[in-house]
């Protein structure tokens, strides 16, 4: 930063200077120690903020709230996925979905929640959060039927209905985490 420059300088421009330069000197290090400390407020090693700080300082956990609240309709009260919901969602079948599940169209409809069903249906839960870039359920749907290049399958939903889900699932987190597959 600009003040190392300095503090290597500052014992060769001591050693002799004259009354002037040494005064300049020590008031150019008392200039600079000022700003560093306005640029790094902290003292003993805590962050002390200044009354321009107003909130704080963002963190990528701050996004974890929005990742929930962006598939908290797929889940019934009792906090487990519904296959319904994620039939609705995906613009697909109940009964086309059971038969992705390897599971008949009777049981799910029947228990569209069960216990057995939620390892499955974690995989399109976490597919479903591209919500958050695509803003709306049509626009997912859209993205759904839509060609990827970067998937081998004409388009998602095909990917899902030959059971590549953990496939799309890694895939649409790498999109949202920014992070190549």
């Amino acid at each position: 930063m600009v003040y190392n420059w300095y503090l290597a300088l500052v014992p060769t421009l001591t050693k002799r200077p004259s009354n002037r330069k040494r005064t300049r000197a020590v008031g150019l290090k008392r200039r600079l120690d000022s700003l560093k400390r306005e640029s790094h407020p902290i003292e003993n090693g805590v962050h002390v903020s200044s009354p321009q700080e107003t909130r704080a300082r963002s963190s990528s956990l701050d996004q974890i709230q929005r990742v929930l609240d962006s598939t908290a309709d797929l889940r019934e009260s009792n906090g487990k996925l519904s296959a319904a919901r994620v039939a609705d969602l995906y613009g697909v079948s109940l009964s086309q979905l059971a038969d992705w599940l390897s599971r008949s169209r009777q049981s799910v409809s029947k228990t569209p929640d069960a216990e057995s069903l939620q390892p499955a249906l974690n995989y399109f839960e976490r597919v479903a959060r591209l919500r958050l870039l695509t803003g709306s359920d049509e626009r997912f749907r859209k993205w759904l039927r839509m060609s990827q290049p970067e998937i081998d399958a004409k388009n998602p939903l095909e990917l899902m209905a030959r059971g590549k889900w953990q496939a799309l699932a890694d895939f649409v987190d790498d999109i949202l985490t920014g992070t190549p597959g």
